[in-house]
């Protein structure tokens, strides 16, 4: 028998990091035998939250719009008709977790049906202004207890009321079983600088075929999460020189990584601040040191000049110089892979999910608590 109802929120389940991220949590929970029930919309057809064994499903109707306005109407409108509707559906001893701060409907029917409320937050980029402050105010007035990815992440949001805690990201057990296989740091030849992002301009993809002119003797590997034919217009505009190849998103990435020395993330601060960082944990995870911004989440990945650098990327003579120094000291490079080999194993899976169980099972790591002492004693007496 199920002990415990949850009603999990997420706005739109597609393939991107917070659907994959909260899908990790909801397997923690189906895990430790918790009835779960999701409200999500999928427009596309399917998505990270699709086929969730021991979930039960519960459609929302929420799509994006290219027309900003047009996609604030169907927001607006599925958050009136979500907070109706789980208005009617709750049970006042149900437990409310939503993802993101968008859900603010979920929130309200929760807080008036005295429903305990847990948010996820991963995002802080949200516009335009009052929205952000609206979600904000939300999630302080309603919410027990928030779950952010990283400290930068909290700081940033600044709530106040809930019991407020981080619970980092965690690469999936697949991922991690694959990276296992890639057992010795890279010394083939050549060098190898690797970047997997999204295509655009504020994620410093301009500023990597930048580096690549500089640098001829160091091959540059370019992943963007894009069509082929959008890849095709950005080698167009940027014209790689020959040693810089670009490539569309890929389901399978080990074979990039195994084949990169560094991996890096050139994000320009004034644009986008990075609230994690899962490709430079699968970089780390795979004994690939990494190349990242001094600020945000993601730097709370890695100590400077310890699993690899912070670095801005508004200052590419600083980026070209930490890859020419990765490059040509090999002892440097070695002792760097294998401490970001041994920092990735903090952010496993298995500490993820712990963390994800003792906030809705609490008495269940009390259990645990318990038989641990239990056993001890047995042992002291034997």
């Amino acid at each position: 028998m199920k002990s415990k109802r949850i009603i999990a929120v997420h706005l739109l389940n597609d393939f991107s990091g917070s659907p994959l991220v909260f899908r990790q949590a909801l397997e923690a929970l189906e895990e430790a035998n918790l009835d779960l029930v999701l409200f999500t919309a999928t427009p596309s057809g399917s998505g990270f939250l699709s086929n969730l064994p021991g979930v039960t499903m519960q459609p929302i109707a929420y799509k994006w719009h290219p027309a900003k306005l047009v996609t604030l109407w169907y927001y607006l409108n599925i958050q009136l008709r979500l907070f109706f509707r789980l208005l009617f559906f709750l049970r006042s001893t149900d437990e409310v977790y939503i993802n993101t701060l968008l859900p603010f409907g979920a929130a309200l029917a929760g807080g008036l049906r005295g429903c305990r409320v847990v948010y996820h937050v991963h995002e802080v980029s949200l516009k335009p202004w009052l929205l952000k402050a609206w979600l904000r105010s939300i999630a302080n007035i309603t919410a027990q207890e928030v779950l952010f990815v990283s400290k930068y992440t909290q700081q940033q949001t600044g709530l106040t009321r809930p019991v407020c805690r981080q619970v980092y990201n965690a690469l999936r057990d697949s991922f991690t079983e694959q990276a296992s296989q890639l057992t010795e740091a890279n010394t083939a030849f050549p060098f190898t600088a690797l970047m997997l992002c999204s295509n655009k301009a504020y994620k410093g993809i301009h500023e990597f075929v930048a580096c690549a002119r500089q640098l001829p003797h160091i091959r540059f590997m370019l992943v963007l999460n894009a069509k082929g034919e959008e890849v095709e217009v950005f080698r167009n505009q940027v014209s790689p020189p020959d040693n810089c190849s670009i490539y569309p998103a890929q389901a399978d990435t080990i074979p990039f990584y195994e084949q990169a020395h560094v991996v890096l993330n050139l994000s320009n601060p004034d644009a986008w601040v990075e609230t994690f960082g899962m490709t430079a944990l699968e970089a780390m995870a795979c004994g690939r040191p990494i190349i990242v911004p001094p600020v945000g989440g993601i730097c709370e990945l890695i100590e400077d000049s310890k699993e690899g650098f912070t670095v801005d990327a508004r200052k590419p003579a600083l980026v070209v110089e930490r890859l020419q120094l990765l490059s040509s000291d090999m002892n440097l490079y070695l002792k760097m892979a294998q401490a970001a080999r041994q920092r990735a194993k903090f952010f496993s899976a298995r500490r993820f999910r712990q963390q994800i169980t003792d906030v809705f099972v609490p008495e269940q790591r009390k259990d645990q608590s318990v038989y641990s002492v239990e056993k001890l004693s047995r042992i002291g007496n034997d």
